[in-house]
């Protein structure tokens, strides 16, 4: 978010609250375990059973929650940011 933040506002910096760094943490470490666990089981000939898929859409929903309220953290400081400049 620094990144983007840093392209429309060039002499500003988002810090990221230390909640919203842990559930980035937290959504990479669970991430990288999921694709590897694919992988081994892909490199295997492991075809998932229809419990496994659920279980694997409920982690994908997991992951997917923890980057959107990361998202509307910095969505909510940006456009704030923006408000300031442009009042």
């Amino acid at each position: 978010m620094n990144k983007l933040a840093s392209f429309y506002f060039p002499n500003t910096h988002y810090p990221i609250p230390h909640a919203d760094f842990l559930r980035l943490q937290h959504a990479h470490n669970v991430g990288v375990m999921f694709l590897d666990m694919l992988d081994t089981q892909d490199t295997f000939g492991h075809i998932p059973s229809g419990d496994q898929l659920n279980s694997m859409a409920s982690v994908v929903a997991l992951l997917t929650d923890q980057l959107g309220k990361v998202v509307d953290t910095c969505e909510t400081a940006i456009k704030t940011q923006m408000e300031d400049v442009y009042e």
